[in-house]
């Protein structure tokens, strides 16, 4: 590989090593659906026992991170460890006494390291993790991770007890756990970065796969912990089928001596979870107001979920090999076919009554207010649907009688929304919200829009809509359960924003120059020709 010249020098290969982990990160995020760009950091101290070279180098060194962040950081590392709380810890092994100063120095960086980027991270916006560091050369490496604040907010998390220290619980923080731990690996390699292929780090869809591992051992009811692999466990019981027949309902974890917990019925022996066919088969009896009841590792019985306690964690088993993870109403994490994966976020309201707005222009607030209502209903089904807003409705719905059932133009409501969707085709209503027809089988010619990777629901919507030359849209509920709404348009941005930026990046310094770059970055789509 080519090297460049570097003033702030830990080893050879530091840039390449933080431009694969990066990658590695985008990669993992890219999978789980989280639309972001995550970027990475080294930071590494000279060792104590050492007197030449930079007592602290960062990489990368342009100016995103001043150097000046972490004046007396050193000092400052020496002193706290004297009163680091592990000071006081005895082990049963000579190995672990011996290694105990160094890695007390190692935690302590980590903290130090990590409290500066927090000051500097909130200016940005941004939330920054640390992992532990680990040597390189003549230096302590940390390797952290910049991720926007804002996926945070979208996708929050709860708050776990674990040795009686509360952390944050999340399949997003399980994830950036198990980037930073192999990025911490990666750097016990020789020469870390070197090579373009050497395996020193785990490829993206293995470290979902463990980071959802990690997550499923949150401990869901206090004091009682899985014994086993609980991730492989639910994926065992939702990929078996019985009798022909996919699982569908819900699993609650609760402790079996709850006392706001009324037992429909109660087994003399609970079923293992990892006796696969024998919890496929108890799933059987399942519904989501009369639950399977998991005292984590078992099933105990089947209770009632109205009188569980409040907020529990359940399992939502949604048909083969498809499951979620909840607390309370509140999704925590998808699992399709055995890919981990975010709940996919329904549309923001604001965002929702401004595409409205743009794509039926006359719409009033009513009429907002009641398709937000039916965008809340289709998500609750448990199977793929369709629903086509159309300011051409009434005349549409005569066009198409032969591919349609007819039915009296009537209001949407939950109950004919719900009895609707269960015969194919799709729900045609006008931008008032009345229904003029169900079962409609769409037509239109072949759209840029459509894509063969998703389903002929997802396609035909694209096509229908694409082809109107009067105003139309529509909600599409995959069987996956991921919801979309075309046409979704981006969202607006005022233009003297955009100028603004274009203007202060020709004049940037290093200091400003990040912070202006991101936001270009962020509005792409907006930039024309002329100023891009």
């Amino acid at each position: 590989m080519k090297q460049r010249n570097i003033n702030l020098f830990m080893w050879g290969y530091q840039s390449h090593f933080r431009f694969r982990l990066e990658y590695l990160a985008k990669r993992v995020f890219e999978l789980i659906g989280a639309d972001i760009e995550p970027k990475a950091l080294l930071v590494g101290l000279r060792r104590p026992e050492l007197s030449t070279g930079h007592p602290v180098c960062i990489e990368p060194e342009d100016g995103e991170w001043p150097l000046a962040l972490f004046e007396r950081i050193m000092d400052e590392v020496k002193e706290a460890i004297p009163d680091h709380p592990k000071q006081h810890m005895r082990y049963g092994d000579e190995i672990s006494m011996r290694e105990k100063p160094d890695n007390i120095r190692r935690l302590t960086i980590a903290e130090r390291v990590q409290r500066r980027l927090d000051v500097e991270g909130r200016k940005q916006g941004l939330r920054i993790f640390c992992g532990t560091p680990y040597r390189v050369g003549d230096y302590d490496v940390v390797c952290a991770l910049q991720v926007p604040e804002q996926l945070f907010r979208q996708h929050p998390s709860f708050e776990a007890i674990w040795n009686r220290e509360p952390y944050e619980a999340s399949l997003l923080h399980s994830c950036i756990g198990q980037i930073l731990d192999e990025a911490r690996h990666g750097l016990m390699r020789p020469d870390p970065g070197r090579q373009i292929v050497d395996n020193a780090m785990r490829s993206a869809p293995e470290v979902i796969r463990r980071a959802a591992a990690s997550f499923m051992r949150t401990p869901f009811i206090e004091g009682r912990f899985a014994r086993c692999d609980l991730f492989d466990a639910i994926n065992a019981v939702s990929q078996m089928q019985y009798e022909g027949e996919s699982g569908a309902g819900r699993l609650v974890f609760a402790a079996a001596d709850d006392p706001n917990l009324s037992f429909v019925l109660k087994f003399d022996r609970p079923a293992e979870l990892t006796q696969t066919r024998w919890a496929r088969k108890l799933l059987q009896m399942a519904t989501s107001e009369a639950a399977l009841i998991a005292d984590y590792n078992s099933i105990v019985g089947l209770g009632d979920l109205s009188d569980v306690s409040a907020s529990p964690f359940s399992v939502d088993f949604l048909g083969h090999d498809q499951w979620d993870l909840r607390r309370g109403e509140q999704v925590l994490m998808r699992c399709r076919f055995g890919e981990a994966r975010l709940p996919q976020e329904t549309i923001g309201k604001e965002r929702f009554i401004e595409n409205m707005r743009r794509v039926f222009d006359s719409i009033d607030e009513a009429a907002i207010g009641r398709f937000r209502t039916v965008l809340d209903i289709l998500a609750q089904l448990r199977h793929g649907s369709s629903l086509v807003i159309a300011s051409d409705a009434a005349s549409e719905a005569k066009r198409l009688q032969c591919q349609r059932t007819v039915i009296t133009p009537t209001p949407l409501s939950r109950v004919l929304i719900e009895r609707a969707t269960l015969i194919d085709g799709t729900i045609l209503a006008d931008k008032n919200g009345v229904c003029h027809a169900i079962g409609v089988i769409l037509d239109g010619p072949a759209s840029v829009e459509s894509t063969p990777s998703r389903g002929s629901r997802y396609n035909s919507a694209v096509r229908y809509v694409a082809a109107a030359s009067v105003p139309r849209m529509a909600f599409v509920i995959s069987d996956d359960r991921t919801l979309d709404v075309v046409p979704l348009l981006r969202p607006s941005a005022e233009r003297s924003k955009i100028e603004q930026a274009v203007a202060g990046i020709a004049i940037a310094t290093k200091l400003t120059y990040h912070k202006l770059r991101a936001f270009l970055d962020d509005h792409r789509f907006y930039l024309t020709r002329s100023n891009a």
